[in-house]
């Protein structure tokens, strides 16, 4: 059976407060009926529009899905996410017109042979008074093959015939497709130790102080709210975040862990201010933010790599929001985390004591930390 997903949407005629978002009452649909479970190689598009009941206004919603085999979601035009393996599903979180809103899915049922195809969805719709309905896919959705421009709200689905339902959920050949997991806990697996471009083939680096930044561009109209830093340095650093001055540390044998608050950001701009006393110099870091749109919630995740800036020095401001860091070279990666002569080293348990910036750091206003 070729892999695809689907988007679906099911009407639920009531209104409640929020609750956990799952598959009750979707249904895998497709354009037409299916031949003893099978459906041609293709693709297909579908629509759900939404009008917002009198009197209430729409501020977001939940999107739930996936396909057999793959899909792209688009929310009023705009592509929100897609998948490939029906075997997974996807969550989004989308912030919503008041009034009317148009979920669009075009999926494809890959293979050269008729097999299964389908879109499963559940979408829960959020109102400014914080009650919700639910939709899912269902026959309420329209269903054609591939069509210039369907995604838009201003395109005519009149002519479209209704979705035409294959499958419940939880219905072989499917059975019950697991809903997405939580994010796995904040580690320094996958970060990489990076400095200058001053490291030489026995893996020193001169004596002295350098900085580093990473600038984050928040998508999609989100604000970072919050974020949780684990970093290291051989031998030393001061983190800043935006600014403000997060922490200090001082043994690059434990790594560190900063949790702090973020007024409502578009960009979140990362410092280091990190120093070398001799022999090997790094710095190692694992970032997540959390992001808000309305009453959508979700986290962005990344780590020292390559793409951070590098600076042999420590230019006066380097650790302000603003800083014009274009001139500056990415940061040279040495290695990934667990590489000699650092190993693996271990994450402290909770959050990080706050310390006193190190020597030679930038002078800054504390950030809003959380405290042990």
């Amino acid at each position: 059976m070729a892999v695809k997903a689907f988007l679906y949407l099911l009407f639920v005629a009531f209104i409640t407060h929020v609750a956990a978002l799952d598959w009750t009452g979707a249904k895998w649909i497709w354009d037409t009926p299916s031949n003893n479970g099978n459906q041609p190689p293709g693709t297909r598009d579908f629509r759900r529009e939404y009008f917002t009941p009198s009197g209430k206004k729409v501020v977001s919603a939940e999107v739930l899905i996936t396909a057999d085999n793959a899909y792209s979601l688009f929310v009023n035009g705009n592509l929100i996410g897609s998948g490939n393996d029906w075997r997974t599903s996807q969550e989004y979180c989308v912030r919503l017109d008041p009034f009317c809103n148009v979920f669009a899915v075009r999926a494809t049922n890959a293979g050269a042979t008729p097999n299964p195809a389908g879109v499963l969805a559940a979408i829960q719709i959020t109102y400014t008074d914080g009650f919700t309905e639910t939709i899912v896919s269902d026959t309420n959705w329209r269903a054609h093959t591939d069509t210039v421009g369907f995604e838009q709200v201003s395109f005519d689905d009149s002519s479209w015939q209704r979705a035409v339902v294959q499958k419940n959920a939880g219905d072989a050949p499917y059975g019950n497709i697991p809903l997405p997991a939580a994010p796995p806990p904040l580690t320094l697996n996958g970060a990489n130790w990076i400095w200058t471009n001053e490291v030489d083939s026995a893996g020193n680096a001169p004596i002295g102080n350098r900085a580093f930044r990473k600038t984050i561009a928040i998508p999609n109209g989100l604000r970072a709210t919050s974020g949780t830093i684990i970093i290291s340095a051989d031998n030393g650093y001061t983190l800043y975040v935006n600014g403000k001055m997060i922490g200090s540390g001082g043994d690059w044998r434990v790594a560190q862990r900063w949790v702090f608050d973020l007024p409502s950001l578009d960009d979140v701009e990362i410092a280091v201010f990190a120093t070398n006393t001799g022999g090997p110099a790094g710095i190692i870091a694992a970032v997540r933010l959390d992001t808000t749109d309305c009453n959508c919630s979700s986290t962005i995740s990344f780590v020292t790599d390559g793409s951070w800036k590098a600076n042999t020095g420590t230019p006066t401001g380097f650790e302000q929001p603003g800083f014009d860091d274009s001139t500056w070279p990415g940061a040279t990666v040495e290695g990934p985390y667990g590489r000699a002569p650092w190993g693996p080293i271990p994450t402290q348990n909770g959050v990080a004591k706050f310390t006193e910036k190190i020597q030679g750091a930038p002078d800054a206003e504390m950030g809003k930390v959380v405290v042990p």
